[in-house]
């Protein structure tokens, strides 16, 4: 059986996790957010997300139905409308077909196929976004094109070229139509702990940006992270389970290059039944 080709959007996702957060795992919040998810006995998943930011609350409720090779998925947006999608898996070696779309948005719908990956906007003025990789003996390449129908023309594109082993994983990125570079790399020690970095340089500026990760897992199961960034902002996660399906994340940053910014603070609560 051959191996499964990455998406192009998975290039270098393990810096990404670590720096950024995936999924509901380690993610920095700075907004106040609760989730609450459960799973009937016929296996539909129902999660619901509600986020404090500012004076506002926003709630997204999401349920879900999947098989080995098939998943339905529908969430009920904040403005009232309705995301819908399908997944279809295993269709041929590395290939999945998604078929996506807003109601009542009649213009919004799309499809598309992964690794081979098609996007279409359904609108008065189609756009197209397009996005493949290859691979082979953990070495994948792969980019992305957006191709406006109503221009004629190319509006952006992205390359990226990235490797995978245990212990680490590095990729290079062309980014914005070719106009800024971006490096990152992701390292484990142990089973425990994982630290990485990400550089950041557009042609047009003689700045470079760059952030730098460490996590590590503690005995009792809790995750910490923190995260430097060149401007000075230090950014920490605290993460833990306080019992089976209730998990607790705690989230601040502050600017060690100006202690008179105040610092932000975010909690998370994760509770599935």
């Amino acid at each position: 059986m051959s191996a499964k080709i990455p998406a192009f959007s998975d290039i270098g996702k393990s810096t990404k996790d670590l720096l950024y957060g995936g999924g509901n795992t380690g993610a920095f919040q700075f907004n106040n957010v609760l989730n609450l998810s459960s799973t009937t006995a016929d296996g539909v998943e129902f999660t619901a997300t509600s986020t404090q930011e500012g004076d506002s609350l926003r709630t997204i409720v999401k349920a879900a139905y999947g098989t080995k090779n098939y998943k339905l998925s529908s969430s009920i947006l904040p403005d009232g409308k309705a995301l819908l999608s399908i997944t279809a898996k295993n269709l041929a070696p590395n290939l999945t077909a998604v078929l996506s779309g807003t109601l009542p948005d009649e213009q919004s719908g799309k499809h598309g196929i992964n690794s081979v990956r098609v996007t279409l906007w359904l609108t008065q003025n189609p756009k197209v976004l397009l996005a493949a990789t290859t691979g082979q003996k953990g070495v994948v390449a792969g980019a992305e094109v957006s191709y406006d129908t109503n221009k004629g023309n190319v509006t952006t594109w992205n390359a990226g070229i990235g490797y995978n082993a245990a212990d680490f994983q590095a990729a290079v990125h062309l980014v914005e139509a070719g106009d800024a570079l971006k490096a990152s790399f992701a390292h484990n020690i142990d089973a425990y702990q994982s630290y990485g970095a990400e550089v950041y340089k557009n042609s047009h500026s003689d700045d470079i940006s760059f952030l730098l990760g460490y996590s590590k897992r503690l005995t009792d199961g809790a995750l910490t992270k923190a995260r430097i960034q060149n401007d000075g902002k230090v950014t920490l996660l605290y993460e833990a389970e306080l019992k089976p399906k209730t998990k607790i994340g705690i989230s601040g940053q502050f600017d060690a290059t100006n202690p008179d910014t105040k610092p932000k603070v975010g909690f998370a609560f994760d509770l599935k039944n």
